[in-house]
């Protein structure tokens, strides 16, 4: 018998009428059908094993089917005609082979087996791709062979019920690719959110041959493919960009990108897979795909496709329903993470600059912080109440001495803590106005730091208003300017002592140039006016070195005899402790030094080449009344006479030391050598230390 024989034709009657199998289609179709062409002969003929089985199988509600005799007859019954779709009837009672050829390599070794062997099956979701209605379709079955004895003890066939699982086992396919895409984590951007979801897509190669997600870049008019899946990235399949609507058909638009960028949500767009995109890819399948499916992604908020996803069909699964609705949710995924991954990357910038905000606000609040310590400033921020408190700076406790972790103190509670009572008033009556009319202060007031430490302060108000303009506080810079206060009062008593200085300064100039010229001729004036008033003014340049803060005695002794620097430590010695001599002594000192080293030069001890010169002074009596003495004494010169008259020096030497000094002073013209002494109270003669009174 050849393949495709008509072993029985079912629109023949039966004869006889001796079977009668009930009143199902199948038991009709056999009872109708002419049987004696079939390998299994006519019914009357049939084993009463396989007759028992047949009404078992036409009597159950479950798909089954029974293979008989060496070929494998097929027999079923009426459940079973979903399975045979389009083969139903004509696979009524043909060997197995006939009506199953597209799988008989899976389900044939299995049949004969169970025939030959008596080897029962039991096979789940098994996937076999048979033809049906005029395709061939992915199907999953459930099904197993028994043996079925003959009546002489063989096997005669096998029984085999069976239920197709294919929509269980598609549907929880799928299922399980969407629960993968909603479970994916949150990506960084919208090109790490394809890759994720390209990750689930990929596992699926089922529904899903191949996938691409192509990225609208509107403003330069492409897309970017941003991941694919069971196809090489940048192929002819999936080239990395797409030119949208390039009519190129090699390097152009060949998914017609374009129009898919102009489909609103819910609108897809079917492109056939011909042969301009050369040898498709398969996938998990033995053919390629011959369609593809390209949904729009459009992101929530937006009004345009962001994306593209476009998805090869199953070639052995038609687009229905089902399938349709799988791929737009799973586009609905995409385009959901995507949306996360736009947000996420949103809010990780505004972050980003908050945190840029914050360090650029730290960096400044430090620089400000570091302005007011170097600027010795402190900022307040007040109501206007006085039991406010308000808002202080650190470096306002610093200035006030307050504990920088403690609320400051109410300006009700400045008073007397920090401003004597009449300067807080004052500052109340500063701020009272500029909370009232809106002007600013300014005020230098002396204030007490919590220690009761005296400083000065500067202090700048102004108004603070809310945004319709009115009055709500007041803020105002407090900065330290005692040292400031300070170096100015010193500065002016500098300046008054100068004035002073300069006075008596002059005075002795006048009197120097008069005695010197009444004394002296004309040329031997310019002569000793010039070393007098040098004397002054090295005298004077210490002052000035010292800030006029006096002169320390054995700078001016060496200054005065600087004509005589080759013989310190020689011929002259200079004795005593550092002492430091108010300036109007320091000139009257100095003076007389230099009228004593220049008359030792023309005719005292430094005349000659042995004489010595012994200055000694310091502070004598450690009882009541210490004073101060000074000597002047010269020997080993030539023998001391007496001068007949006296001139300037000595003017200089006794009187106006005397008066400069306030006490005795002596002259001797011993004939061994000139004696000068000196004896005046302290406070003529000696600067206090700084500090002291």
């Amino acid at each position: 018998m050849t393949a495709g024989a008509a072993w029985i034709d079912v629109s023949e009657r039966r004869s006889g009428g001796q079977f009668f199998f009930g009143d199902s289609e199948t038991a009709a179709a056999i009872s109708a059908a002419n049987w004696a062409r079939s390998p299994l002969g006519l019914p009357q003929t049939w084993p009463k094993r396989l007759r028992v089985a047949l009404e078992i199988c036409l009597n159950s509600a479950f798909p089954i089917a029974i293979f008989w005799g060496a070929d494998l007859c097929l027999l079923y019954n009426d459940a079973y005609h979903g399975l045979l779709a389009d083969k139903h009837p004509r696979a009524l009672g043909r060997p197995a082979r006939e009506v199953w050829p597209e799988i008989w390599d899976v389900i044939g070794p299995m049949l004969e087996g169970a025939l030959t062997n008596g080897a029962p099956t039991r096979s789940e979701d098994l996937q076999l791709h048979m033809i049906r209605n005029g395709r061939r379709d992915e199907g999953y079955f459930t099904f197993s062979y028994s043996p079925i004895p003959d009546d002489d003890g063989g096997i005669g066939g096998v029984f085999c019920p069976v239920v197709e699982t294919t929509d269980r086992v598609i549907g929880e396919r799928r299922l399980r690719t969407l629960r993968d895409l909603a479970a994916l984590s949150r990506a960084e951007d919208e090109g790490e959110a394809c890759r994720l979801a390209a990750s689930v897509l990929a596992v699926n190669g089922y529904d899903l041959p191949f996938s691409a997600i192509y990225r609208f870049d509107h403003e330069r008019g492409e897309a970017e493919l941003m991941a694919a899946t069971g196809v090489r990235p940048g192929g002819r399949v999936a080239p990395n960009r797409i030119p949208l609507g390039d009519p190129d058909p090699i390097r152009g638009d060949i998914w017609g990108l374009a129009e898919v960028a102009r489909l609103t949500p819910g609108r897809v767009a079917i492109r056939t897979i011909d042969a301009r995109f050369g040898e498709a890819p398969r996938g998990p399948w033995s053919a390629a795909a011959d369609e593809a499916v390209l949904f729009p992604i459009v992101l929530l908020g937006q009004d345009r496709a962001a994306a593209a996803l476009i998805a090869a069909i199953n070639p052995f699964k038609r687009l229905d329903a089902a399938y349709a609705y799988f791929l737009d949710r799973v586009a609905a995924k995409i385009a959901s993470s995507m949306t996360d991954a736009r947000a996420y990357a949103a809010e990780r910038e505004r972050a980003e600059e908050i945190r840029v905000r914050e360090l650029a606000l730290q960096r400044t609040e430090a620089e400000l912080r570091e302005a007011q310590r170097l600027g010795r400033i402190g900022s307040w921020r007040w109501s206007g109440r006085h039991d406010d408190r308000g808002g202080a700076s650190p470096y306002l406790a610093r200035i006030f001495g307050l504990d920088p972790d403690a609320p400051p103190p109410s300006f009700a509670e400045q008073k007397g803590l920090l401003y004597a009572p009449a300067d807080w008033e004052r500052l109340d009556a500063a701020t009272s106005e500029t909370l009232r009319t809106g002007e600013g202060f300014e005020l230098d007031l002396p204030a007490h730091r919590a220690d009761g430490v005296a400083i000065h302060v500067t202090i700048r108000g102004e108004a603070v208003r809310d945004e319709r303009g009115a009055i709500v506080g007041l803020r105002s810079t407090i900065q330290d300017i005692t040292e400031r206060k300070q170096a100015q009062e010193r500065v002016e008593l500098l300046l008054r002592e100068v004035t002073h200085r300069a006075k008596n300064l002059l005075t002795v100039v006048r009197a120097v140039a008069r005695q010197t010229a009444r004394r002296d001729s004309p040329l031997a004036f310019s002569q000793r006016f010039d070393q007098r008033i040098a004397a002054l003014g090295a005298s004077h340049d210490l002052l000035v070195q010292n800030e006029w803060r006096g002169v320390e005695l054995h700078a001016l002794a060496r200054s005065q005899l600087a004509h005589f620097r080759d013989l310190f430590g020689s011929r002259i010695c200079v004795e005593g402790p550092t002492t430091v001599v108010k300036p109007a002594a320091s000139q009257a000192i100095g003076m007389a030094l230099h009228e004593l080293a220049t008359n030792a030069g023309k005719y005292g001890a430094l005349s000659n080449d042995t004489g010595v010169v012994r200055i000694a002074f310091g502070v004598v009596g450690d009882g009541d009344a210490p004073h101060f003495e000074m000597e002047w004494r010269e020997s080993g010169g030539p023998t001391v006479v007496a001068p007949k008259r006296h001139g300037f020096g000595h003017m200089v030497i006794l009187q106006m030391a005397k008066h400069a000094l306030g006490g005795q002073v002596t002259l001797d013209y011993a004939p061994s050598g000139v004696v000068w002494k000196v004896s005046a109270p302290l406070d003529n003669v000696i600067e206090p230390a700084q500090g002291e009174d």
